[in-house]
């Protein structure tokens, strides 16, 4: 079946819709409200991807109903149930929804403006009737939206394969600087990198927001150190096109990249990583003068040197 093969976020997302609307027309039928069906109506316009969305959505409902229905009530008089009146309402409502940021609550009271038309009532009792309507719809959205399934597993599955992903490009510096050669496959690899982290950040973002008023294991820590690590392999990336000399640095620092790209994960070994780069530092320092590197090049080696030894204080920061 199709609905096997969905996510179990787009799962989520199916049975909400399927019960929240459905829970919304029961309660306006109890309360023997007038168009109960619009709240299944409103319910769907008010359930969002995440909770932070779905309250603020609610709310601006909410807060534009407050207005927009005496005002729609009150045009809709003054012209007797005229159509035109929705053009006016539009014209008058709909530029203060965009000035106070108040555009879900736009179309909610299009919705219920039509009812006013309809019925041809705009009494006192038929607009609180339309107001508990919209609360009714709204309400129910936001509880159907306090359980959200949580995205960690998804990041986490990302970030491994993020993690991949830099290991390869990684293990790729280590054969330019071996082979004096930059590979053509890099460009490819900081394209699907930059891709895989950009998904990533929109499921930490979604994950942060529907963390409203729960307590759950945070690891959006993890993403944005894996983004400074992009960062710093962007940054060796640029010294690769300025090294123009063969000295035993360079063979040195092969060596680690390939160690760095290859051997598991563990403190123990990220501290050896360390420890043989400062060593390499050190010798370069002192046979600096030997090597007869002009300025440029010296910079370039101690800011490869640099960029290196902070990839791999962030991967000791980033093992999860």
């Amino acid at each position: 079946m199709i609905f096997n093969k969905l996510s179990t976020y787009d799962k989520h997302k199916v049975f909400k819709n399927m019960i929240g609307p459905y829970a919304a027309v029961l309660i306006a039928q109890y309360f023997s409200l007038e168009y109960q069906y619009s709240a299944a109506t409103i319910c769907i316009l008010s359930l969002e991807s995440t909770r932070k969305a779905s309250f603020r959505s609610s709310f601006e409902r909410v807060l534009a109903a407050s207005f927009g229905l005496i005002l729609s009530a009150t045009i809709i008089k003054i012209f007797k149930f005229n159509p035109i009146s929705l053009v006016i309402f539009t014209a008058i409502f709909m530029p203060l929804c965009i000035r106070f940021n108040l555009m879900q609550g736009f179309f909610t009271n299009i919705v219920l403006a039509t009812h006013f038309l309809l019925d041809e009532n705009v009494s006192l009792i038929f607009v609180l009737d339309q107001y508990l309507l919209l609360l009714v719809g709204v309400l129910c959205a936001i509880i159907s939206n306090l359980y959200m399934p949580s995205q960690n597993n998804e990041i986490i599955s990302q970030l491994e394969k993020i993690d991949s992903i830099m290991k390869d490009i990684i293990f790729d510096f280590s054969k330019a600087l071996k082979y004096k050669a930059v590979s053509l496959k890099q460009d490819e690899l900081f394209e699907e990198l930059k891709i895989n982290l950009d998904d990533c950040k929109q499921l930490v973002e979604m994950e942060k927001d529907n963390r409203l008023f729960f307590k759950k294991v945070d690891i959006s820590k993890n993403y944005s150190l894996k983004f400074s690590e992009y960062i710093i392999l962007s940054k060796i990336r640029e010294c690769f096109g300025k090294i123009s000399t063969d000295i035993s640095i360079t063979s040195e620092l092969a060596v680690i990249l390939r160690d760095l790209a290859t051997s598991s994960s563990n403190n123990y070994t990220y501290n050896i990583l360390l420890s043989k780069i400062k060593r390499s530092e050190d010798r370069f320092k002192k046979e600096i003068d030997e090597n007869s590197l002009n300025i440029e090049n010296k910079a370039i080696y101690f800011l490869l040197i640099e960029n290196i030894k902070e990839l791999i204080k962030l991967r000791i920061k980033n093992i999860f």
